[in-house]
């Protein structure tokens, strides 16, 4: 086996930060220190350039695709749950980062089509269609007709819970845009990283309280450490257990959701 770090111990490694994400997020209120929140910044980094070695490296991209879209919906309906009988006040939990991963490999798609001068309209199709999809819920939101209606609402919700977008999808535009840029730039890592920096960076420009609040709250920006891992990544899969890493991320949060609320009530 070459020197550095497989697949496999990627995914591992993220699957220990997102923990320690996790525990933050569910139980700030017992103490956990704020900087276990600054460990788990690497992990959607790791998850997403894992995305696009799947992507390249699959069997069948359709039903690596599929796998990921039927994720969505079932974190779907275990948050929705988990939001409405095991919820403090009116805290929601939407933790879904299957969708961001689902968008990011429909856009590798539409690379993949764009390459080629006989699927260029595909690749076109692909590439706009969820664009023009991703708007249609922020259209609905500003509407004062859809918010005041209570089958408005229920439409919304129906909507989003059926269709990842770009701008409600955890991590938003940029953690897809990053996902993409990982898949175009496979095999380049200093590209791969460059890019990981630059997403990173505008983060930090861009977030809540700006530089100001790098250590506070506005701490995104630290999953540019991300790139340790990405560099020592040795291009093998390593061990498979793909079914682990799916199951892993609802149950630990449904697990995590129903003992922060036991414990706060």
């Amino acid at each position: 086996m070459k020197k550095g770090m497989t697949g496999f111990q990627l995914k591992v490694l993220g699957i220990i930060t997102m923990v320690f994400d996790h525990l933050s997020e569910f139980f700030s209120f017992a103490g956990i220190p704020g900087w276990f929140n600054w460990i788990g910044r690497i992990t959607a980094p790791i998850f997403l350039f894992e995305s696009s070695e799947g992507f390249i490296h699959t069997r069948n991209r359709k039903r690596y695709m599929f796998r990921l879209l039927a994720g969505y919906w079932i974190m779907g309906i275990i948050t929705t749950i988990l939001s409405k009988y095991f919820a403090i006040g009116n805290s929601v939990i939407i933790n879904n980062i299957f969708g961001t991963i689902f968008l990011g490999t429909v856009f590798m798609q539409a690379c993949e089509y764009l390459k080629q001068r006989k699927t260029v309209l595909k690749g076109l199709a692909w590439l706009i269609v969820p664009l023009i999809l991703s708007i249609i819920p922020m259209l609905l939101l500003t509407n004062p007709a859809v918010l005041g209606s209570t089958s408005g609402m229920w439409f919304f919700r129906i909507y989003t819970f059926l269709i990842p977008t770009l701008l409600l999808t955890e991590g938003g535009f940029l953690f897809v845009l990053l996902a993409v840029l990982f898949y175009l730039f496979h095999g380049k890592k200093y590209l791969q990283v460059a890019a990981l920096v630059v997403i990173a960076l505008i983060s930090l420009v861009v977030g809540s309280g700006g530089v100001a609040s790098a250590f506070t709250t506005n701490y995104q920006w630290m999953m540019l450490f991300a790139a340790i891992p990405i560099i020592l990544y040795n291009g093998e899969k390593g061990r498979g257990m793909r079914n682990f890493f799916y199951i892993f991320y609802p149950a630990h949060i449904t697990v995590f959701a129903i003992i922060s609320f036991l414990m706060q009530r």
